[in-house]
């Protein structure tokens, strides 16, 4: 899956030419961003400060908001959010005084509950980040991962100077120094294969090939859907996957 396209639950900033926020008649609304099926609506910004209120400028494609007392993300107030001290920190990432936020799914609870304000930083462009004690993919902090040893490998896969990680799971029995990404799903080391960090019963990992864009895979008897063992390869299978390649 491509996160930079994920971009469930936020909206486009359209406000008066630029940005989807308007003020009128002493109340603040949001121009709708679902126009296609049903029109221009302008939806109320309940609780908004008409006086205090403005838009944040910043470089994501998400409608955000403050005033004196609240950050908004859409018509919603962002749970916990300190309007003075709140403020971007790279992408989808922001900060106040207390919280680490990732706006990047929506949703008013969107805190990094455990990360530590002074010290976190992203990775990179997609969902990495650190702090001084710990690494975090999305929301999610990585059990036991070293924050001076993490790398981030791409957008699924990282790891540190003793595990990988597939997003926020450690592979615990993954052989580290013989280990090869194969796929966004699929890891393999000299002996088995894993599906994010789910052992593939029974797979042939000198010969185990994924297939397609998702979650199928073929060693040289059998055919695989994640984890699971399908059976011996049908000709369909062979035809649609093997022979192409």
């Amino acid at each position: 899956m491509n996160y930079k396209q994920y971009l469930l639950g936020l909206f486009i900033i359209v406000l008066t030419g630029c940005s989807g926020y308007t003020k009128k008649d002493g109340k603040v609304y949001l121009r709708s961003s679902n126009e296609a099926r049903i029109g221009v609506r302008y939806l109320e910004v309940d609780n908004a400060d008409y006086s205090s209120f403005k838009v944040i400028n910043h470089n994501t494609n998400l409608d955000l908001a403050k005033d004196k007392n609240h950050i908004f993300i859409g018509t919603s107030i962002l749970a916990d959010a300190e309007p003075s001290t709140f403020e971007h920190i790279k992408e989808y990432y922001w900060k106040d005084k207390n919280y680490v936020y990732l706006l990047r799914f929506g949703g008013t609870d969107s805190k990094i509950k455990q990360a530590d304000v002074k010290t976190f930083e992203v990775i990179d462009d997609n969902l990495w980040a650190k702090d001084k004690d710990h690494v975090y993919y999305g929301l999610q902090k990585l059990h036991g991962a070293d924050p001076k040893k993490f790398k981030a490998i791409d957008e699924d896969w990282g790891k540190d100077g003793s595990f990988f990680y597939w997003h926020e799971l450690r592979i615990d029995s993954l052989d580290y120094a013989s280990a090869k990404i194969l796929s966004p799903y699929y890891i393999k080391d000299k002996q088995h294969v894993y599906y994010n960090d789910r052992l593939v019963e029974g797979a042939n990992a000198s010969a185990f090939v994924p297939d397609g864009v998702g979650s199928f895979g073929h060693d040289d008897k059998n055919m695989y859907d994640r984890e699971k063992n399908e059976g011996p390869i049908t000709e369909q299978y062979r035809r649609t996957y093997i022979d192409k390649e």
